[in-house]
């Protein structure tokens, strides 16, 4: 019984460990390429996590070689175009201001069901109203509405807007999080100054985020919400 629990640890390790190997965008969408690793790797753990007449080194060694042939695909797939497009296809336009590329469709094998749920998942309702829709080469359709149909930008009505970036936690479940304080140019003896003027500690906030603009949104472990102008929005360099 204890083997079995050990060989289970050492094999979930091993795969935990590759799949970080992998990048994160395993972890998303999948390539081709990718679906089909992750396939493989969970089928070659079940043998040797479940059979003690395996060797380990039988269940390892396979997630060792599917690692080395990853990294070379992925490798040649950054410094090729062409084995890009072999490998993880490429992008397909399937509407171009307002009509469907028939053809396309079922190049992809998609039908107009498929297509128009797709819509419906991005929030069109009209296909004519569509000025761009593209299944990306991980199978995943991105649509773009005509311009007369999108919200107009800030740029586009004039309007003067400031840098609005990440919004660094500061403090996290009472905890100080120093690596964004750093970040932010403070210490923490500025931070515990802050709270004080509001008779607060760093172990009564749940939750506290300093904004680019300067701003720092404090909720209580008791669920109370405040926001106190903590910099000068000129100061702010993250």
């Amino acid at each position: 019984m204890f083997t079995l629990f050990l060989r289970a640890l050492i094999l979930y390790v091993v795969m935990i460990v590759t799949m970080r190997g992998l990048g994160k965008r395993q972890l998303g969408q999948f390539q081709p390429y990718e679906f089909a690793m992750t396939i493989l790797l969970a089928d070659l753990i079940s043998t040797p996590m479940g059979s003690v007449s395996t060797p380990l080194l039988y269940g390892i060694l396979p997630f060792m070689a599917l690692f080395a042939v990853h990294s070379l695909i992925t490798l040649l797939s950054m410094k090729s175009d062409k084995v890009r497009a072999i490998v993880s296809g490429k992008p397909s336009v399937v509407v171009a201001r307002g009509v469907i590329d028939q053809k396309e469709l079922k190049r992809l094998c998609l039908s107009l069901a498929d297509l128009l749920e797709g819509l419906r998942g991005a929030g069109v309702l009209d296909p004519s109203e569509v000025g761009a829709a593209v299944v990306e080469a991980n199978g995943k359709l991105s649509v773009f509405p005509e311009a007369r149909k999108r919200s107009p930008t800030t740029e586009e009505l004039g309007v003067e807007t400031a840098y609005e970036g990440l919004p660094l936690p500061l403090i996290m479940d009472g905890r100080v999080q120093r690596n964004n304080l750093k970040q932010s140019g403070q210490d923490e003896a500025w931070l515990a100054d802050l709270l004080k003027r509001r008779g607060l500690r760093v172990e009564d906030i749940y939750l506290g985020c300093l904004d680019t603009r300067g701003s720092l949104f404090l909720q209580t472990t008791r669920g109370e919400r405040l926001r106190l102008a903590a910099l000068d929005p000129g100061k702010v360099d993250w």
